[in-house]
């Protein structure tokens, strides 16, 4: 497997991690809780989405 292709794999899953988790802490506590999680998983997966386009390049 492609260098960047695992990394990409492991960014958008994480993502989706910090995602899930993000929905959790915003319906049991608030969105102050769970509001920096969504922004971090927005970051994982502009990430995970640059690293795969560089896997497709290079």
């Amino acid at each position: 497997m492609n260098t960047h292709r695992r990394a990409a794999t492991s960014l958008a899953l994480g993502g989706l991690l910090q995602a899930a988790i993000g929905t959790v802490f915003t319906v049991a506590e608030s969105k102050d809780f769970g509001a920096p999680l969504f922004w971090s998983a927005a970051f994982s997966f502009a990430c995970a989405w640059f690293a795969e386009r560089r896997s497709t390049t290079s």
